[in-house]
């Protein structure tokens, strides 16, 4: 402890610094964090997408003319689900029937902020999510900090931004969104802020249908700091009641204007979403396709093999998360209940294609808990080496492959 000094006191007048001021101090380290991890991923992806054009000669076929401006530059990431979002943003949900498959935040906020930059929806789409990105790499730096200190923090949120998929975090995708939204809420249970918990997770179930799972979380986080007594529950409790309010707002849409409260499932299956089976069941399945062919290098089987192996290895560092050397403390546990569940909700309900498990190791970006462990084990240098330059090759790999218009994730 620190000597007393013999210094003159402040003066009368003097006031304490307002409240404001230390919540900054707080913050500050995790929003320089943010910002300078978007936008050192940014860039990254700004070159990738120039250099994506240069070796090839027949591209535009399938991928379109070369940009010419640095608007239709940005046209080259106007690819796959940004259709959708896009369509929505720009026309509504009554021009294809499939579009409810696509929930309404992120096209409202694209919608929203339109008229910034008339004629060019991709750009405000790309900045809704840029946006996204930074709160959400924000406020999973601070979590974590709580959790495990500064240094682990920075590697947490490095992490996961290096991971081979992260570049849809600033795609026109509700993915950084959804994190974000997802982080704010889990952050806000951490410290019983339950009214604001319910609202975010709330928001979270209007950008996609796997907002709800933030319900399982809140109930065990709210009966942990209640010590599970069931005397200690107060009426905050009711807070649980906003978790799914988005949800429950884009049915009654639905129902009002599409005459069905779960058109979002029935257009789902336009991308034949099979019913519940166990997880064993569909990983069998796959193990069936992939003996089924003559090659592992078909484009289909290594997305097989790359989302099973995503699962696998997010379900380890989960474990992890609760046991072993690296593990996150018990009352971390409610983060390993939401990120479990999203990756048991794909596994649960794959496609009916060649490819089951599509997009699960996308959804892998969700499970935070898991680059909280990525971020303790990074402590060794040498497997801090590994995973970077695997994952940024990954990464640049899968950055290009899109930008050409091949289907990643």
């Amino acid at each position: 402890m620190a000597e007393p000094t013999l210094s003159a006191p402040e003066p009368a007048s003097a006031e304490p610094a307002p409240a404001e001021a230390g919540a900054w101090l707080q913050w500050r380290p995790s929003l320089i964090t943010g910002v300078s991890t978007w936008a050192a991923a940014f860039a990254a992806c700004v070159l990738l997408s120039a250099v994506s054009w240069l070796p090839y000669q027949d591209l535009p076929a399938k991928a379109g003319d070369p940009s010419t401006s640095v608007s239709s530059f940005f046209d080259l990431w106007h690819r796959w689900d940004t259709t959708w979002y896009l369509l929505i943003a720009d026309v509504g949900y009554h021009a294809d029937d499939r579009a409810a498959a696509f929930f309404p935040l992120y096209p409202m906020l694209v919608r929203g902020i339109a008229p910034l930059v008339p004629d060019n929806t991709i750009v405000a789409a790309l900045l809704v999510s840029s946006l996204a990105t930074i709160a959400a790499l924000t406020v999973i730096h601070r979590l974590t900090v709580g959790a495990l200190g500064e240094d682990d923090a920075r590697r947490t949120v490095f992490y996961l931004m290096a991971f081979p998929t992260a570049f849809y975090l600033l795609a026109a995708y509700n993915e950084s969104l959804f994190i974000a939204l997802a982080a704010g809420s889990l952050y806000c249970m951490r410290r019983g802020q339950w009214w604001w918990a319910g609202l975010l997770a709330g928001f979270a179930s209007a950008t996609r249908l796997a907002g709800v799972l933030l319900g399982l979380a809140f109930a065990y986080e709210y009966l942990r700091q209640a010590g599970f007594s069931w005397r200690r529950i107060r009426w905050n409790v009711l807070a649980a009641v906003l978790v799914p309010g988005g949800l429950f707002a884009y049915m009654a849409y639905c129902a009002a204007e599409l005459g069905n409260p779960t058109a979002f499932l029935k257009a789902q299956e336009a991308w034949s979403r099979a019913e519940f089976e166990w997880p064993w069941t569909t990983a069998g399945k796959i193990f069936e396709m992939l003996g089924s062919t003559n090659s592992y290098l078909h484009p289909d089987d290594i997305r097989n093999i790359a989302n099973l192996t995503a699962a696998v290895v997010t379900l380890t560092l989960l474990v992890l998360a609760l046991v072993g050397p690296w593990k996150l403390g018990h009352e971390y546990a409610y983060l390993v209940i939401f990120a479990t569940m999203v990756v048991l909700l794909p596994l649960t309900h794959p496609l009916a294609t060649y490819y089951p498990l599509s997009s699960l190791w996308r959804y892998v970006l969700e499970c935070i808990p898991a680059f909280m462990v990525l971020g303790r084990m990074g402590r060794n240098p040498h497997l801090h080496r590994v995973y970077v330059f695997c994952a940024l090759m990954l990464q640049g790999a899968m950055i290009i492959s899109f930008v050409q218009n091949q289907f990643v994730a």
